[in-house]
């Protein structure tokens, strides 16, 4: 119970110290929540680009020619020994017999006045082709997709453009990784202002902490109003952040919403939504408090050196 009395008294003591100077804390508030927003904005970014990449994206294909005396039997047994290879790796499958393969050649009047000669429907060399769908451009897995197809019996050939799939693979790549940097980035930018915001309210409080620390005060104790005071701004900032990032999304979706024509479908940015909204913020509030540990611990061993 006396525990709990401390934290309300810290959180209170926070809020107070805020109220009593609002243009200065709000100018910090309002700088947290910047920082905050494009924290939210390339992590709202990178999922509705994983939707994007799913509903427009073409993955490689690989194209099975089988042998002529491959029956409807083998086809099955092929299709269920690359489901039983990586079932999540496969979208699909689409068979094209000898006879709709020619029947598609002959539709197509360029190539029918070019083949006319060679091919008729009772001299038809064209194969059974079985078409992977895949659901990948992991260029690894791909290949040992590729690799354990052309083992299996009744597979003449096998094509795959694996360069396209290496080119997917760098663009995805170098996203993920760009946003995966910007996060680091921004995150690393928050505990540099939440740290040096702490370090100057130290300072400038360091009469009033040399007295408690005289008295028999803990680290603790003084660092407990110090976490609130923290925790209170980055409360505050991500609600800010959270209202001005689902505005700067409908904003945005408006935008492009005439232009998905161009850039594919579903190229809109998913809203940020509450769970996403705590979760940031509860990985915000341990991140200031690991800040204003290391702000206190800093002020503390130089207060030592002056002793």
């Amino acid at each position: 119970m006396k525990l709990l009395s401390l934290h309300f008294r810290s959180l209170i003591l926070a809020i107070t110290k805020i109220a009593k100077n609002p243009f200065e804390h709000f100018l910090n508030i309002l700088i947290i929540s910047l920082i905050i927003s494009v924290l939210s904005a390339v992590l709202i970014t990178s999922k509705s680009s994983d939707h994007w990449q799913q509903n427009n994206l073409n993955y490689p294909q690989i194209m099975i020619y089988l042998k002529d005396n491959a029956t409807a039997a083998d086809v099955s047994i092929i299709e269920n020994a690359i489901n039983k290879f990586n079932p999540k790796l496969i979208k699909g499958f689409q068979f094209i017999g000898k006879e709709e393969g020619l029947k598609e050649l002959q539709n197509d009047q360029k190539l029918k006045e070019i083949t006319s000669n060679t091919i008729s429907s009772q001299n038809n060399p064209l194969p059974d082709v079985l078409i992977v769908n895949t659901n990948s451009v992991d260029t690894i897995q791909l290949n040992q997709l590729y690799n354990k197809i052309s083992r299996l019996s009744n597979v003449d050939s096998i094509q795959m453009d694996i360069n396209y799939a290496n080119k997917v693979n760098d663009l995805i790549s170098f996203i993920k990784k760009t946003a995966i940097f910007l996060q680091i980035l921004f995150t690393i930018i928050l505990l540099l202002v939440i740290y040096n915001l702490i370090r100057l309210q130290m300072l400038i409080h360091q009469d009033e902490i040399t007295v408690s620390r005289l008295i028999g005060a803990s680290d603790l104790f003084i660092m407990r109003p110090l976490a609130y005071y923290a925790g209170v701004q980055i409360v505050f900032g991500s609600i800010i952040a959270f209202i001005f990032v689902n505005w700067f999304i409908a904003y945005f979706n408006s935008m492009f919403m005439n232009l998905n024509y161009l850039f594919g479908y579903a190229f809109l940015l998913n809203q940020f939504n509450l769970i996403q909204f705590f979760q940031t913020l509860f990985i915000l509030l341990i991140f200031s408090t690991f800040s204003v540990f290391l702000a206190v611990k800093w002020v503390f061993k130089n207060y030592r050196r002056h002793l």
